[in-house]
């Protein structure tokens, strides 16, 4: 909802309680999900976002990042901005202003920064107990039977189609759907496969979850003067530990090297079970990102992404994913 095609009225109506002059309100960087301002109160810049409502029958975003906040707050306060307001009414809150760089996409981070989410990682998930005093949802699409997540990326390559897309990109698109279709043949049998030799269980026990971030990465991180800022909690809740150390060693904006297994030594007492549910998991994670990647394939992704992008921007753009996924998935 915005007011004469301007800011949105949470971004007012938060400069209003803050005293803040809606002339300071500069949009930052958000996604389809939420919508991030900064503006200023005094001498000092502070961050003001709101979640849309879109799937809030799923997973509640709000929630989500309000009730990680203020666990991190009590156990990692260094690795988080503070949360200074939050407004369930209005599905938004205020955040600490954090001065910091952005890592660049395609870089990919020093030992120095990975042992930064190590470190973050491993303090969310030291007293399970009290975590679960202040966390109390699942982490979205956290699911914790592997056959879940195969159903998951069926679901999203069933919503994919070409007719949408500009003509001279269609018949590319029709190869790359057909391309993860076949890949998710091989893994629902490889998968299957593993479950009935009993190398690995389908299901996990939900009292083996952790506390996850989710959607981490340093994609969502700022690299500061006193260590690595981590942002965007919307998605967070607890979660299968194998699918937040595959998903972290996967993300492929600012890629970790090398990738696997990056954050096992952040879990609780690793053990041969992990490993093996990681390297069943990893390649279903893989082809999950590789659906991601190709999102523009959903027309209601597509039209959502046209509001913001030019029609040629976008054409551009998934052309080179559409190339990038074929050569990044692995080949039948």
């Amino acid at each position: 909802m915005t007011v004469n095609g301007e800011a949105p009225v949470f971004a007012l109506e938060w400069c209003r309680r803050l005293g803040a002059s809606p002339d300071t309100l500069e949009p930052l960087a958000g996604g389809i999900n939420n919508q991030v301002f900064r503006c200023r109160s005094g001498a000092h810049w502070l961050v003001i976002k709101g979640y849309t409502q879109r799937q809030a029958k799923h997973h509640d975003r709000f929630k989500a990042e309000t009730e990680f906040l203020h666990y991190a707050q009590l156990v990692a306060p260094e690795c988080v901005p503070k949360l200074l307001y939050s407004d369930q009414e209005m599905q938004s809150v205020v955040l600490e202003h954090v001065e910091g760089e952005r890592f660049q996409e395609g870089t990919s981070p020093d030992p120095t920064d990975v042992n930064h989410a190590v470190a973050f990682i491993r303090r969310l998930n030291a007293d399970l107990e009290l975590a679960r005093k202040h966390v109390s949802g699942d982490a979205a699409e956290g699911f914790l039977r592997l056959t879940d997540h195969l159903q998951n990326i069926d679901q999203r390559i069933a919503a994919m189609g070409a007719e949408h897309l500009p003509i001279h990109l269609r018949a590319k698109a029709v190869e790359v759907i057909r391309h993860l279709k076949r890949r998710l043949e091989r893994l629902e049998e490889a998968t299957q496969e593993q479950i009935v030799t009993g190398r690995c269980d389908d299901a996990l026990d939900a009292s083996a979850r952790c506390v996850s971030p989710s959607d981490f990465g340093f994609h969502n991180a700022l690299s500061t003067p006193s260590g690595v800022k981590f942002l965007d909690f919307e998605f967070a809740g607890w979660d299968d530990p194998t699918k937040l150390v595959a998903d972290f060693d996967l993300q492929p904006k600012v890629p970790v090297r090398p990738r696997k297994g990056m954050l096992s030594d952040a879990m609780p007492s690793p053990t041969k079970k992990f490993e093996d549910r990681y390297s069943v998991l990893f390649p279903i994670l893989e082809l999950k990102w590789g659906c991601i990647i190709m999102t523009l394939l959903n027309p209601t992704r597509w039209a959502q992404a046209r509001s913001h992008t030019k029609d040629i921007t976008l054409a551009d753009a998934l052309r080179a994913k559409m190339k990038a996924t074929l050569l990044h998935l692995p080949k039948d």
